[in-house]
């Protein structure tokens, strides 16, 4: 992940390109556009972070439900109570990591 000021010196560079191109064919309504956009900088570097959290988050998510899949599939073949045992908690615990990371993607929602 990009430090902020790489991404704003990114994100101010696209948009200065934008400008200028804009400029070149003589859009004066879309160079006002993107000296707005300019100006909301630190908004769209907050989405952003907003927007690639929750992708994390959701990857996270779903690396969680697959191990719980795999995990139900182990328990349903072992012969063992105590290895069942065993793969309930770790269910349980990977349960409790799920809940943790829906309620913080519902509050990135």
């Amino acid at each position: 992940m990009m430090t902020k000021e790489q991404w704003n010196g990114r994100w101010v560079d696209d948009y200065l390109d934008l400008y200028n191109f804009a400029g070149a064919i003589g859009d004066r309504a879309w160079q006002a556009e993107i000296v707005e956009e300019l100006r909301q900088k630190d908004a769209a570097y907050d989405e952003t972070v907003r927007e690639r959290t929750k992708e994390q988050l959701w990857l996270q998510f779903n690396a969680i439900n697959y191990k719980m899949m795999e995990l139900f599939a182990l328990m349903r073949q072992t012969g063992s109570t105590e290895e069942e045992s065993a793969i309930r908690d770790l269910i349980w615990q990977l349960k409790l990591q799920r809940m943790d990371l829906a309620k913080q993607i519902k509050e990135l929602c």
